[in-house]
């Protein structure tokens, strides 16, 4: 019925245009060639990358390293959805087998490659990062050529931050799963209203709290809000510069969850919770795998805004930090605490009453605070109590009230709020929202086929080399708007 022919091979007609719009970009061999000539594998990858792989006998070494990695980003270049497919093409290909300098004869198959992946899995770790140091050097070359009127002036001292998740295919994702827990508390919804209560009972809200808190096969796939819905992720962080090019990427195990709650209301809430006390250790570990700081701005959503944070960023040395103002840090229940000029705390009920300075405080990666009580309070055998009638919050005990000496970072951010120059700069966050969903382009990050995390770890980490090689490759070749598009890239070169 099919014949392979050309002649005789049956297409529909939107399928031959898009062959057409898609022949001038589709040229491996060309893209093998421009690899060649301008990307030298073997000097990127780490000594100890070297000494894990031919000290282990994890296989008889067949293939030298540089084979398997260069067919581990092969697979991601073309985005294969296996090395199991890419291994057909290899079957096919003597010129691709000779790039990837594979012995004659000779194609591992997908159990060996599945099995350098996770062995090797913090390796790859490495050699993404090795990659990231040449990266940012070309970025701070090509920033100091640029002219001060240019739109990519300082983009490479612009620091983005940003939380995603792999969603694996297991169990607890399949949709049916949580339609079944929904029916089940609308059912219990309809028994509560015939017994004439459960007016406020939320089916949604009971649903969620009613799922398992982790996936069945693997603990690090949690229930948490990502991709703009809930499900179950094993999620991470990635640090991009301010053209989206990945830099940093650090994944939250269970050493990170072990030190938050475990219990919310809403998933929207766990997800302020987990992805604000996430900068603290994902930029902590790029900034101390870097050195020097070189970046003098920082971009994050809602999610980041905590004074905490704004410590810790102003310790950084960002001049700019630009998080928009997160409401629930701002609750609605209780009266503000005004500061006077002096910026002391006073009564919102009497502005002449100072309140009481009580010393400083700062807990484990917490940032510097000034504590600060009601005028109306004294000290009792080491305690404080409030003799004040008619409070000004809702406390059972003293109003207490903090000043923060990064303070002034969250009220004025190195950029006035609201103004044309705020919002020209934050426009530019959106660049890591666009790289992060071309990363899950990628059929082995869009849907998971395995639950292992070294696996996922590993190809997250494969998949950003790939994008620091085409902006190496983008730059050799005179096309730096090309850094982020390799289509493009192969039709100007």
């Amino acid at each position: 019925m099919y014949s392979l022919t050309p002649e005789y091979e049956q297409s529909s007609l939107i399928e031959q245009i898009k062959e057409i719009n898609e022949l001038p970009s589709r040229n491996p061999m060309k893209f093998l060639q421009l690899l060649k000539d301008h990307f030298d594998l073997p000097t990127l990858i780490p000594q100890s990358f070297y000494q894990a792989y031919y000290s282990s006998n994890t296989n008889d070494r067949t293939y030298p390293l540089e084979s398997l990695l260069a067919v581990s980003l092969l697979t991601h270049f073309f985005k294969f959805a296996s090395a199991s497919n890419f291994a057909t093409l290899l079957f096919l290909s003597p010129i691709t087998c000779e790039f990837c300098r594979l012995p004659e004869g000779c194609v591992p198959d997908d159990s060996l490659m599945s099995k350098f992946k996770i062995t090797f899995e913090n390796e790859l770790r490495l050699f993404f990062e090795n990659l990231t140091l040449p990266v940012m050097d070309i970025f701070t070359e090509y920033n100091n050529s640029l002219p001060d009127d240019s739109p990519e002036k300082g983009l490479s001292e612009t620091e983005i931050y940003d939380t995603t998740g792999l969603k694996p295919k297991v169990k607890e994702n399949n949709p049916k799963t949580l339609e079944t827990e929904i029916r089940r508390q609308g059912n219990f919804k309809k028994y509560l209203e015939n017994k004439g209560e459960g007016k406020d009972f939320n089916v949604y809200a009971a649903a969620y709290k009613n799922m398992p808190k982790h996936a069945n096969a693997n603990k690090s796939i949690k229930l948490d809000f990502a991709n703009g819905h809930f499900g179950y992720f094993y999620k991470f962080g990635m640090v991009s510069n301010g053209f989206g090019i990945p830099l940093h990427i650090y994944f939250f195990d269970n050493d990170f969850y072990n030190n938050l709650p475990n219990d919310f209301d809403c998933a929207e809430e766990q997800k302020y919770v987990y992805d604000n006390a996430s900068l603290f250790p994902v930029l902590s570990s790029f900034h101390g795998r870097i050195g020097v700081n070189t970046f003098t701005t920082f971009l994050g959503d809602s999610e980041f805004d905590s004074y905490d944070n704004y410590g810790f960023l102003n310790e950084l040395g960002f001049k700019k930090v630009l998080i928009p103002i997160n409401e629930r840090n701002a609750p609605l229940s209780n009266t503000p605490i005004p500061v006077n000029s002096s910026g002391i705390p006073c009564c919102p009920k009497n502005p002449a009453l100072q309140f009481i300075p009580c010393g400083k405080c700062k807990g484990k990666k917490r940032s510097l605070r000034i504590k600060h009580i009601c005028p109306k309070s004294r000290n009792v055998k080491g305690k404080w109590v409030c003799d004040c009638d008619d409070k000004c919050r809702d406390t059972n005990s003293t109003v207490t009230s903090y000043t923060y000496p990064s303070g002034d970072l969250r009220v004025y951010s190195g950029v006035v709020r609201g103004s044309d120059e705020w919002d020209d700069t934050y426009k530019i966050r959106t660049v890591i929202e666009r790289e992060l969903s071309s990363m899950k382009s990628d059929p082995s990050l869009n849907r998971p086929n395995t639950y292992n995390c070294a696996s996922m770890r590993a190809d997250v980490y494969l998949n950003a080399a790939t994008k620091l090689i085409t902006v190496i490759l983008a730059f050799a070749l005179g096309h730096s708007n090309f850094m982020r598009n390799l289509k493009k890239l192969l039709k100007a070169a």
